[in-house]
């Protein structure tokens, strides 16, 4: 790990650096601020110590400095000055600790090595790769327990690949890292460390730790078995068939009471139907345990049971007592192998009766056997394998919370200075490229979210392609947007073959620019979806639920067809599944009645079948459906589907409900919204506040400062509106500066408490404008509840605009509630 200390006191900075040498990390030790800051421009850094008191630039300044430049690795101030105040100046200029002299080496050795752990992830002070351990502590590494002798280069080397575990680390980067500015080496050192390293490894019995990947560099060996999203989800379906085993095994009871009935000639028609349903429930579960056998065996059963109530004339246990004497049936088990069953349907001559019950028995054996198998021992692919679209990220990354980062890869010195003070005013943090190689070296160090690159450079003409390549090839779910001068056709049809999510041609706009990368982001990034899943079967919800809430899906379950509607009207789902088989209303007809909907006939339906004949296909898409998977289901199809799904039904609503500038609904789908709040509100008996609110001022902020300023003020506080009310109120924008928000739930005085919350917000932002003094904006609003002040949309607008009216005349830059 490479660290830089400034320090200009000569003998502390000796003794400093010698004791971090000795624990082998790179140091280099600048005299004052100004020097300080020429490394940090020069040479990357996994941390810095810098001392307060600095001639030239003291080192709050330069910390503060370090912040506003984007470095992102830890900073540690070290000073004789310990008063609180001092310690509160030093962390929020963007220092992470604050240790006070005199202190002990000892001591500024953990506290290094904790902001080390702290910026890798790593929790414990143990830095571990399977049975491979590396101690910060003793610089010690052992293998399976054993020592591992290491010079300090290869101690180094190995130090910073598990310290960056899930990176792909360039020759040029490693340089950077592990060597100091006195001496630098050759990419050729590298490669030499790199063979050293790994042939101790392998001697002592660690083979292929390190890989090398084309073109990229090199980085650790994954692990087998060691993707987290891969064990989440193996624990997952190993604690829900835990649970549900008995009530699954329960099932096959129903199996052998039917064909009790059945050698008794006493099967009635609802014993048989039970037995049916249960089997179909059996053959859409089994398989999401593994048990793909045991899946295809229960829907043999379930065919079965079934040819049984379409007997002609004569019933199935007629036939069987004529050909059988009574109790004979026990031989009969022993007269037919197993090994000769012929579990394939219709044949063309008539059954024997004898078979077909001898096969039905021996089929539910088989079953029975199949299900008391261990589950570890069936194979992890069964169930897992391939479990995750390389597209999905799971809900657990915290990356997904903050704004997006923005690569730019471009020598456009002056466009990439623009799109930098553009984004600004979008919420994206935007890092600069100005070649393949440097972007190769940012890419190592922080994966980007967003990726925004030229394909035409000077010295390097086919370069931009080859890095679209890597980095699609590498990261599949890290989206590249290409934005180049190059338009002929055969440029974009090479873009697409190799991953590309946009194609921009020069020139454009900087706004339009970071539209496209907005909308890009906004496709790729997590879902956080609403999904209503109505089956019959128990078991089955419960695995979709544990299936999907991993990935931030919120799920609602219904058994029960009759009670879909209402909990259709109350969950507002983004996406509907459906069983095709259940009890009183059939998933085909529950269809049907939504496609019949003006409020939800839009909406996004996915059905779960056991049955894949074309009529039972043709009436599901003629009902409506957009997709279909047969049962039983697997994880990775259902995930892939799902978010498919999702994705192509948020990229179609966006364009046709949402505001685009402000990124809020429109004023169609927020009517729409509204009055199914006002119908439930009317059923259950529910407070529902409206709120009208209007920009201060704005015609003469568009006036003074341009009708660009006025588009970021009102993209910035349709950001703040979805970033302060509850997902589930309706957010809009009805018209110039005018917003309508309805709050299910909240009578009017808390709405008038959220707003004040907003405006409290709203009046801390400002917005720079070149030649101006910064703007500041404030909004005024109007609040109104139903039945109190109106018991439609058009009242309770109306009293809403009315409370408007009067906290402008009031002096704007407040809320009133309507009377």
């Amino acid at each position: 790990m490479r660290l830089l200390l400034v320090e200009d006191d000569e003998p502390l900075a000796e003794t400093i650096s010698t004791a971090l040498t000795q624990q082998h990390y790179v140091v280099d030790v600048a005299v004052d601020g100004e020097e300080g800051w020429d490394y940090t421009q020069a040479f990357t850094y996994d941390l810095i110590v810098l001392d307060v008191k600095l001639p030239k630039l003291d080192g709050i300044s330069l910390c503060r400095r370090l912040r506003q430049a984007g470095y992102n690795e830890s900073i540690l101030l070290l000073t004789v000055q310990g008063g609180s105040a001092d310690k509160v100046t030093g962390l929020d200029a963007g220092a992470d600790d604050y240790v006070v002299k005199p202190c002990s080496l000892q001591e500024l050795l953990a506290r290094i090595r904790a902001l080390l752990r702290r910026r890798t992830g790593v929790g414990t002070p143990l830095l571990e790769w399977g049975t491979l351990c590396l101690n910060p502590s003793s610089c010690e590494v052992t293998y399976k327990g054993q020592f591992l002798p290491l010079s300090p280069k290869e101690y180094s080397l190995l130090e910073l690949f598990l310290r960056n575990r899930d990176r792909v680390l360039s020759r040029s980067a490693i340089l950077e890292h592990l060597w100091s500015f006195e001496d630098p080496p050759g990419e050729d050192t590298v490669r030499a460390h790199i063979k050293g390293l790994r042939r101790k490894l392998k001697i002592a019995g660690a083979e292929d730790v390190i890989e090398t990947v084309y073109g990229m560099g090199y980085r650790l060996k994954p692990l087998s078995d060691s993707d987290p999203s891969k064990q989440q989800l193996l624990a997952t379906v190993n604690q829900t068939w835990e649970r549900f085993q008995t009530p699954i095994l329960e099932r096959l009871n129903t199996l052998e009471q039917a064909i009790a009935a059945l050698q008794s000639g006493t099967l009635t028609e609802e014993l048989r139907q039970k037995a049916e349903q249960n089997a179909h429930k059996l053959a859409g579960s089994l398989g999401m345990f593994g048990f793909a056998q045991g899946s295809r065996l229960a829907k043999d059963i379930e065919q079965w049971l079934a040819d049984a109530a379409h007997s002609s004339n004569e019933s199935i246990e007629a036939q069987l007592m004529a050909s059988v004497p009574s109790g004979e049936f026990e031989s009969l088990e022993q007269s037919v192998p197993s090994d000769t069953l012929d579990l394939t349907p219709d044949k063309p001559q008539r059954p024997n009766p004898i078979s077909k019950l001898q096969n039905l028995k021996s089929m539910v054996t088989l079953l029975y056997q199949e299900l008391q198998q261990p589950l570890k021992s069936k194979k992890e692919s069964q169930f897992v394998g391939g479990v995750l679209n390389p597209t999905l990220k799971a809900v657990t990354t915290e990356k997904g919370q903050q704004n997006p980062l923005l690569l730019v890869v471009d020598d456009d010195v002056e466009l990439t200075e623009q799109l930098s003070s553009e984004a600004l005013n979008w919420g994206i943090r935007i890092t600069v490229a100005l070649d393949i190689t440097q972007a190769r070296s940012i890419i190592t160090k922080e994966t980007p979210d967003i990726v925004l690159l030229d394909l035409n450079f000077p010295d390097a003409k086919s370069e931009g392609l080859v890095l679209l390549e890597e980095l699609t090839t590498q990261f599949p779910d890290l989206p590249v947007l290409v934005f180049t001068v190059c338009n002929e056709f055969s440029d974009r049809v090479a873009v697409a073959r190799l991953g590309g999510r946009a194609f921009l041609s020069k020139p454009v706009a900087p706004v339009q620019v970071l539209e496209a990368v907005r909308d890009v982001w906004k496709r790729t990034r997590h879902l956080d979806a609403k999904i209503l899943a109505v089956d019959d079967d128990p078991i089955l919800l419960k695995i979709l639920e544990r299936t999907l809430q991993p990935w931030g899906v919120r799920l609602t379950t219904v058994s029960d067809p009759r009670q879909f509607w209402q909990t259709l009207e109350t969950t507002a789902p983004d996406l509907l599944i459906l069983d095709v088989e259940m009890p009183h209303f059939d998933g085909i007809e529950l269809c049907q009645v939504v496609r019949n909907d003006r409020t939800w006939n839009g909406l996004p339906i996915l059905f779960l079948t056991s049955h894949q004949d074309a009529e039972t296909i043709h009436r599901i898409y003629q009902a409506g459906a957009d997709d279909y998977i047969c049962k039983p289901v697997t994880p990775p199809e259902l995930l892939t589907r799902v978010f498919n799904r999702l994705e192509r039904s948020r990229l179609l609503r966006s364009l046709s409900e949402i505001d685009q500038l402000t990124g809020v609904i429109n004023r169609p789908q927020s009517t729409k919204q509204l009055n199914q709040y006002l119908h439930l509100s009317q059923r259950y008996n529910q407070p529902l506040s409206l709120a009208v609110l209007d920009l201060d001022h704005f015609k003469q902020v568009n006036n003074e400062y341009g009708h660009a300023i006025g588009d970021r003020v009102l993209q910035r506080l349709g950001q703040i509106l979805r970033q302060n009310f509850r997902s589930e109120d309706v957010i809009a924008r009805w018209g110039g500066q005018q917003f309508v928000i309805g709050m299910y739930g909240m009578n009017k005085d808390d709405g008038v408490r959220r707003l004040n919350e907003v405006l409290q917000i709203v009046r801390q932002e400002f917005f720079p404008v070149a030649g101006h003094a910064p703007l500041r904006v404030t909004f005024s609003a109007g609040v109104a509840q139903y039945l109190e002040n109106g018991t439609d949309l058009q009242s309770l607008y109306r009293a809403a605009d009315t409370a408007l009216i009067e906290a402008k005349a009031a002096g704007r830059n407040r809320i009133f509630s309507a009377n």
